[in-house]
């Protein structure tokens, strides 16, 4: 674990050097990786990596029990619905008439799932901090449906405690913001595969209905996939 995390530490800089290009100007950014660079895919996977590392290492803090030991499953979870959600967007782009190839598409695909990996850390802190800090009560049982796979219940049948608990008003601002500047990143980032491909903006409209669309059983197994992890 030591040797992995020494690694990870050694890619900070580098990763930091891609960060704010890519944040200022997604598209030009993803244009100059992908042309002649046979690396790409690889830096970009390990760009995903760290991305994934910080997001961790900031949770520590929140977590409910020993983190080390929930890393590999957080690890594997992550990039399984990465790629699932990844090969949904290029069968998307394929239908409405794309004609680059999967590394491509994943290559930008990783960049971006590693910002919107950040902008989720952030949600996550912003929204759990602010139960610890007003309702840590709640902010336990929540904990506790989540590793027992029922999250979704919990919320279900308890939605008039949270919409009575000041601490949970108090966190919907940030839950707003986190998920405005993640759809706000996918706006901004889109036209790199349309770039890509030469393709109009309305046929990249049609890939934005189709990725919806596919969007559905990819959330639904990564459901499932979710709650048979913390089981």
């Amino acid at each position: 674990m030591k040797e992995i995390l020494e690694r990870l530490a050694g890619l900070v800089p580098a990763y930091f050097e891609a960060l704010l290009p890519l944040l200022t100007g997604p598209k030009r950014f993803i244009a100059e990786r992908l042309s002649g660079d046979a690396s790409a895919m690889q830096k970009a996977l390990v760009f995903l990596a760290v991305s994934f590392a910080i997001g961790w290492v900031l949770k520590m803090p929140l977590s409910r029990g020993d983190p080390l030991l929930e890393l590999g499953a957080d690890a594997v979870f992550a990039f399984v619905y990465v790629v699932a959600y990844g090969v949904a967007l290029y069968l998307a782009w394929r239908i409405a008439g794309a004609r680059s190839g999967l590394q491509q598409f994943l290559t930008i695909h990783f960049y971006y799932a590693g910002i919107l990996l950040l902008l989720a850390t952030g949600l996550y802190l912003g929204t759990m901090g602010t139960l610890r800090a007003g309702d840590p009560e709640l902010l336990k049982e929540m904990h506790d449906a989540t590793h027992a796979g029922k999250l979704a219940t919990f919320l279900h049948e308890n939605l008039q405690r949270l919409i009575a608990s000041p601490a949970y008003r108090l966190s919907l601002p940030v839950q707003i913001a986190g998920f405005g500047a993640m759809l706000a990143w996918i706006f901004a980032g889109w036209g790199a595969y349309r770039q890509l491909n030469r393709l109009s903006r309305l046929r990249s409209f049609g890939a934005g209905l189709l990725f919806l669309i596919f969007c559905l059983p990819v959330t639904a197994f990564v459901f499932v996939l979710g709650n048979a992890l913390v089981k």
